[in-house]
């Protein structure tokens, strides 16, 4: 048993280090990146990432890591959304919800990525001075996303 916990410790801290160099790569995650909308650069980050990835899984090629660090991301955004859920509740502070996912922090990097920003359908505003005062209030409370 101490075996099986021992090679479970050993991917944990191989998948961190594999999810720092993800992280330096901003070719691969970073959207407002240039370097995210050149082919060759990504290409390039992903071979870099994927040599790394091959230390410990070295059968594994460039779908197999897409697919794992599409994963992780999955993951990470679910446990985000449980996060920001739960604050948004109006739920007191031993109530929030703490992520439990092993490399949550690890991927905070990804946060500002990830946060969609409110929005509300202009269709749905009436025209009477109430409703337009409190869309305006809403408006000015409302904070700017990245």
């Amino acid at each position: 048993m101490a075996q099986k916990t021992s090679a479970k410790e050993k991917e944990r801290e191989f998948i961190s280090e594999c999810i720092q160099l993800y992280r330096d790569l901003p070719a691969l995650w970073n959207v407002k990146s240039k370097l995210y909308h050149d082919r060759d650069k990504k290409s390039m980050a992903y071979d870099l990432l994927l040599s790394k990835y091959q230390e410990m899984f070295p059968k594994a090629n460039k779908d197999d890591l897409k697919k794992k660090f599409n994963a992780l991301r999955t993951n990470y955004r679910k446990e985000l959304k449980k996060h920001m859920d739960s604050m948004k509740s109006g739920a007191s502070a031993d109530s929030i919800y703490e992520p439990t996912l092993w490399y949550y922090s690890d991927m905070n990097f990804i946060h500002y990525q990830e946060m969609a920003c409110d929005s509300e359908s202009s269709m749905d505003i009436t025209q009477n001075s109430d409703t337009q005062n409190s869309v305006e209030d809403d408006v000015e409370q409302n904070t700017v996303c990245l």
